[in-house]
C-alpha cells in the first residue's frame, strides 16, 4: 500500500508502487530527459532504481518520491531525497549524512513549475520533519534547467565544491559537476 508523504497545490508525493515501473521506464528511456546522464535506462535499470528508492525509504525515511498530478493522478516522475552512491571528491559536509535533493520529470511536464513546487515541499520536509542539517544538489555544469530549480528553491551555488563525477568516464563532457547547498539554519530563519 503506497503512502502519501507530501501534498502541494498541484502534486502529490508518495511511496513507490508496482504500476510506476512502466511510466518511469518511459521517462528513463527518453533521450531528451536523460541528456545530462551518461545514458538512458532500460527496464532492468529502471527496476533497480525503484528498488533502490524503496530501500532508501526503509533505511532513512526518505527517498526520491514518485510525483503524481492531483487533478489527474498521472505519474509524472520523481522528486525527493537520496544519499549519493559515491564519495563526492573534496566535499566537506555540514552534517553526518550527505543528503541530496533531486528530480526527474517526463519532458511533457517540463516548464510547468512542478519540479520547483515539489522540491520546495521536499526541502521544507527535510529540514522541519526529518530534521536534516544540510541538503545538497549537484548536476553537470551545462544542465541549466536543473540549476534554475536549485536556485528557485533557495540552494546556493558553492563553487569551491565543484567536482568531477567519479562514476562518469574521464573523457565525458558530463563529468564536471556543480554543487549547490542549503542548511537547516538558513531555512528556519525565514
Amino acid at each position: 500500500m503506497d503512502k502519501i508523504i507530501l501534498s502541494t497545490k498541484r502534486v502529490i508525493l508518495r511511496t513507490w508502487r508496482p504500476s510506476d515501473l512502466a511510466p518511469m521506464l518511459a521517462i528513463n528511456a527518453n533521450p531528451q530527459v536523460m541528456k545530462y546522464f551518461p545514458s538512458t535506462q532500460n527496464l532492468d535499470e529502471t527496476q533497480k532504481l525503484i528498488d533502490s528508492c524503496s530501500s532508501c525509504y526503509k533505511k532513512h525515511g526518505f527517498t526520491l518520491f514518485p510525483v503524481e498530478l492531483k487533478e489527474t493522478s498521472e505519474f509524472i516522475g520523481f522528486v525527493g531525497l537520496n544519499v549519493p552512491g559515491f564519495n563526492i571528491p573534496n566535499f566537506k559536509s555540514k552534517s553526518d549524512i550527505i543528503v541530496e535533493i533531486g528530480w526527474r520529470l517526463g519532458s511533457n511536464h517540463w516548464n510547468n513549475g512542478y519540479a520547483t513546487e515539489a522540491a520546495m515541499a521536499v526541502l521544507r520536509y527535510a529540514f522541519t520533519t526529518l530534521n536534516l542539517t544540510e541538503i545538497i544538489s549537484f548536476t553537470t555544469v551545462n544542465n541549466r534547467a536543473s540549476r534554475r530549480v536549485m536556485e528557485k528553491i533557495g540552494l546556493h551555488y558553492d563553487a569551491t565544491s565543484d567536482f568531477d563525477h567519479p562514476k562518469i568516464a574521464l573523457s565525458s563532457l558530463l563529468r564536471p559537476h556543480v554543487l549547490y547547498r542549503k542548511t537547516q539554519i538558513e531555512i528556519l530563519k525565514k
